[in-house]
């Protein structure tokens, strides 16, 4: 869990810092006000615990140049100085005495100025309880030694939780990409800490979810009996679409098929965009806890911790989905903390409280879960809600229209010289609405005693 980040010389943002709620986290605001910008600097502090359970190139998640924030010098722009990420939080470590605990954390990532590199300092610290400040533990530990200490642990055939890292982005709609090798799949080997390979690059296509769905029915008929991981993923998916009751895969087909209560199924790759992001989603990050701590067993997705990031979670889904997704995110992952961005009035109105959400535009901070839908737009800068913009657009215009004939002190015929043209142009868009022209046009005969 992250409790707070601080930016400084990242994207748009000079200096900055954000507090997160524990449970969920909603960012709204209007294009290019650093929604997205927020998350990928989340995800480049997250990468320093990602990379430190498994070092692979995959998951570094480095500052890259055009992340630097550029500011105008002489007429010219230049790189700022130094670009750093201060993050706090709460994730599970290996204490001195060599038990699983929760630690209160402090690290940074950063990049100085004219090096390419990104560099992690602070470590793990404990808090101090009485002043709050934090002190480097007794045995120096750190980000770089944790995997090996949490490899040692479970080695000992101790249980130790591994939290989901995980970032979903804007091109995370889950697409076949071909029949899955049936015989490759069934001989490849997972590990724990696998999650964390890819955790960043999560707009990806079903495959992973077919491979270990094979994985799994092929253990299922070893051992006949049920496995708890594939249980999770069910569960999962149960919750993300109605009348869905899980995963199969279809060995004849070398796919993933989606069953129904009714007793039939589709191929995965048939379902709309909306079905296959909301299902990809929820059970991506279900396999992904499944995968790092088979332990829990039928709790994999109600004890697993982690922090889950999801750029636009309103991405392809109907209202009707977008008024329950958080709430169902929430049930199904009760220990995970979610932070997403939105443009969506739904998504803000199923929060449960002001804290949970964070306006990039600098607005007041309202309790939004009673209001309506149309009261959200319009704090959040959208006039006339309940209405279309078209609507509102030919209201003004015959507004306009009505007060231009009755307010110019002009004859009949100076009215008709000097604004026929003008006002004929000013209709002429709205031919299609025969009523709302001939409304105008009858106003203007009365007016002038000509037709437009």
């Amino acid at each position: 869990m992250i409790t707070s980040i601080q930016l400084e010389n990242f994207k748009l943002f000079s200096e900055e810092t954000f507090e997160f709620n524990p449970e969920f986290n909603l960012i709204a605001g209007v294009n290019g006000s650093g929604k997205s910008s927020l998350l990928k600097a989340i995800a480049i502090s997250l990468a320093g615990w990602a990379h430190a359970y498994i070092k692979s190139e995959q998951n570094l998640r480095l500052i890259e140049d055009n992340e630097v924030r550029e500011i105008e010098r002489d007429g010219r722009f230049d790189l700022t100085k130094k670009t750093s990420i201060s993050a706090t939080g709460v994730f599970p470590i290996i204490s001195r005495l060599g038990h699983s605990i929760n630690g209160k954390v402090n690290w940074k990532r950063y990049r100085e100025e004219g090096s390419s590199n990104t560099y992690l300092t602070g470590g793990i610290r404990y808090e101090n309880r009485y002043d709050g400040s934090y002190s480097p533990t007794e045995y120096n530990l750190n980000l770089s030694t944790l995997g090996s200490d949490v490899l040692r642990y479970i080695e000992k055939d101790k249980h130790f939780d591994l939290p989901v890292i995980a970032f979903y982005e804007c091109d995370r709609l889950w697409i076949s990409k071909g029949n899955i090798d049936v015989e490759s799949s069934a001989s490849k080997q997972f590990s724990r800490f696998d999650p964390y390979l890819d955790c960043f690059h999560t707009g990806a296509d079903d495959k992973a979810i077919g491979e270990w769905l094979l994985k799994l029915e092929l253990s299922e008929l070893q051992k006949k009996v049920p496995s708890p991981m594939k249980s999770a993923i069910e569960f999962a998916a149960k919750a993300a679409m109605e009348s869905c009751v899980g995963f199969g895969f279809d060995f004849e087909e070398s796919r993933v098929m989606v069953r129904y209560e009714d007793g039939s199924s589709t191929p995965f790759e048939h379902l709309s965009d909306g079905q296959r992001t909301i299902l990809g989603l929820f059970c991506d990050i279900a396999r992904r806890a499944a995968i790092l701590n088979p332990h829990l067993k039928e709790n994999i997705c109600s004890e697993t911790k982690g922090v889950i990031l999801i750029d636009e979670l309103d991405l392809h889904l109907h209202p009707k989905w977008q008024r329950r997704v958080i709430e169902d995110l929430r049930k199904i992952f009760p220990k995970m903390q979610f932070i997403c961005t939105t443009h969506s009035t739904f998504l803000i109105q199923s929060l449960r409280n002001s804290s949970e959400l964070i306006m990039m535009d600098g607005e007041p901070l309202l309790d939004y879960n009673n209001k309506g839908i149309e009261e959200i737009a319009r704090n959040m800068g959208v006039s006339s809600p309940e209405v279309s913009q078209l609507y509102e657009k030919m209201k003004n215009t015959a507004h306009d229209f009505l007060d231009t004939l009755d307010n110019e002190e002009l004859s009949p015929e100076e009215f008709h010289e000097r604004f026929n043209v003008q006002l004929a142009s000013i209709i002429a868009p709205y031919s299609n609405n025969p009523a709302y022209q001939a409304f105008l046009e009858r106003k203007y005969a009365l007016k002038t005693g000509k037709e437009l």
